[in-house]
């Protein structure tokens, strides 16, 4: 059974290595299929063949309602769960068939999804059996989101340095690999500047959250990871993301100030110097590194005409920053004026069948973002309603219902771990709302993440709390 628990681990792993650097997952193909769902199969098939083995040497009744349920049953989160991925099951196969929606299109936006949220239930049983632990997964995770920073920031000024980089970087893997491999979209920013953004660019979310989680143990290397992780984070020059980690990191600090004020001052100092380091790092490299584009991007954050014209005595700090400020405000009105169309289309369509939606791979007839991608919108919480409609969204919030109640009530002296685990929950709901990255491989798989996190914060309290008792 060791074998079959460290074979586990290792496709895992290495499933989730390809998963963060891996770009689009493409970058390989062996037989026509990508070296991502081959990981993904080998991750499945091992887990899962640990997850039962493991049922049957220890002869565990997985439905047994014993004093020691928690430990080997399941809990309001896995409820939540299971109707999550019935619902994801449901609104790709049943209700696309119902409604007339193309079932190619529901596979080919939902199958990826679906698919490794169905990891999420042997890894969580094992989290409660401890034989997963998830701080030992975070160290892991803390490395290969580093060196996807160092991607990020090594693509940007190598971008900088020759417009023709990262087009000539895929070409030349792809000639590497004698032709198996489909290149990831190249998203540059309005007028071509330079910007690196991919799906898997969210995971940089995760290993800011890694710093704060470990911040009363973390080393003097781990603040350095830190401002190279914000750095790469500025490379993306996506408003969604700075948005996301900047709300998130607000609820965490308030949680962090409001739960340590008494007992820990130690950790609101460390907290206090960390946010220094962040801001220091953030404005700095705004101004000496990255041309003023953080405080352009923000300052046209929300414009949506594009109509009037710079004042004559704007004081500009190179013709550069004069030209990114104009191309900016002219992508971001034109970017803004397509979101407010979608809200209302999508609105629209939703209305006209709001409880079950249209399932996945439905699109507005007549208004398509992507030809090769019809169901794909900007705007993923009202396309989410269009789609999953209120069922569907009552089961998202059923899902991460149980995870806040529960942690609350059961993990409540961990509490550090629940504001960083707020920041990581914030954080990504806030960074996906105008940009496609949630159901998706990447976007998935850190829901996942959540949740066991979550599952861990609950198992942990409760078994403090059998260890008391006892």
């Amino acid at each position: 059974m060791k074998i079959l628990k460290k074979t586990a681990i290792i496709f895992c792993f290495l499933f989730c290595i390809e998963l963060i650097l891996g770009f689009t997952g493409t970058m390989v193909m062996i037989g026509g299929i990508a070296i991502r769902h081959i990981l993904f199969i080998l991750a499945f098939l091992s887990l899962y063949a640990y997850f039962f083995v493991y049922l049957l040497v220890n002869r565990i009744k997985i439905f047994s309602l014993s004093k020691d349920s928690y430990f080997g049953s399941y809990t309001a989160i896995d409820i939540g769960a299971v109707l999550f991925e019935i619902s994801m099951i449901l609104s790709m196969t049943l209700i696309p068939w119902l409604k007339g929606t193309s079932l190619q299109y529901a596979h080919s936006e939902a199958f990826d999804s679906a698919a490794v949220f169905s990891l999420f239930f042997p890894a969580s049983y094992l989290i409660k059996r401890k034989e997963f632990e998830m701080t030992k997964f975070l160290e892991f995770l803390k490395y290969v989101v580093f060196a996807l920073a160092l991607v990020h920031i090594g693509m940007y000024f190598a971008q900088e340095a020759n417009p023709k980089f990262i087009y000539e970087f895929f070409e030349g893997f792809s000639n590497l690999v004698h032709g198996h491999s489909i290149a990831p979209s190249i998203t540059l920013g309005h007028g071509g500047y330079t910007r690196i953004i991919f799906t898997t660019s969210i995971y940089l979310i995760v290993g800011i959250y890694i710093f704060f989680y470990n911040l009363e143990k973390n080393k003097w290397y781990d603040y350095i990871i830190f401002a190279v992780e914000i750095l790469a984070v500025i490379t993306t020059v996506t408003k969604s993301i700075w948005f996301g980690i900047s709300i998130g990191f607000c609820v965490f600090f308030l949680l962090a100030v409001v739960t340590n004020i008494k007992n820990n001052k130690n950790y609101l100092l460390k907290l206090l110097f960390s946010s220094v380091l962040g801001l220091l790092v953030i404005f700095g490299s705004n101004k000496f590194i990255f041309d003023q584009i953080v405080s352009i991007r923000m300052e046209n954050a929300f414009v949506v005409d594009n109509s009037g014209k710079e004042k004559e005595d704007k004081k500009y700090k190179s013709e550069k920053e004069k030209y990114m400020k104009e191309l900016d405000k002219s992508g971001a009105a034109e970017s803004n004026q397509i979101k407010l169309e979608q809200m209302k289309r999508l609105t629209a369509k939703w209305l006209q069948s709001p409880i079950l939606g249209w399932g996945y791979g439905s699109y507005v007839e007549g208004y398509l973002r992507s030809e090769v991608s019809p169901f794909s919108y900007e705007m993923q919480f009202f396309a989410l309603m269009m789609k999953i409609g209120l069922v569907g969204m009552g089961i998202w919030m059923l899902l991460f219902g149980a995870q806040v109640i529960l942690q609350i009530r059961r993990g409540i002296k961990y509490k550090n771990r629940i504001s960083t685990w707020a920041f990581l929950t914030v954080s990504m709901a806030v960074c996906v709302q105008t940009n496609p990255l949630l159901i998706c491989f990447t976007g998935m798989s850190i829901i996942i993440l959540i949740s066991l996190l979550s599952v861990q914060n609950v198992s942990d309290g409760m078994r403090e709390a059998v260890s008391v008792y006892e």
